[in-house]
């Protein structure tokens, strides 16, 4: 999955938090941070395993970060 972040969620530890409160596992498989306007903008290319991958993508949705599935 490709997770997108904007402004000061590009530097909280969004993932690491929906990770503990829903028992998912991820990998970070790509990461990158520009600046765009002079505001932070993050993505990381990330693959989750677990019970609780809905509850986390709902969570992500929730923290107002754009959730994309990439599918090979």
């Amino acid at each position: 999955m490709r997770l997108t972040f904007k402004g000061e969620a590009t530097y909280a530890p969004v993932l690491g938090d929906v990770a503990r409160q829903t028992g998912i596992d991820f990998s970070i498989l790509a990461g990158r941070i520009d600046r765009i306007k002079d505001s932070p903008y993050g993505q990381l290319t990330v693959a989750f395993t677990g019970n609780g991958v809905d509850t986390a993508l709902q969570q992500l949705a929730a923290r107002r970060i754009t959730v994309e599935v990439l599918r090979a």
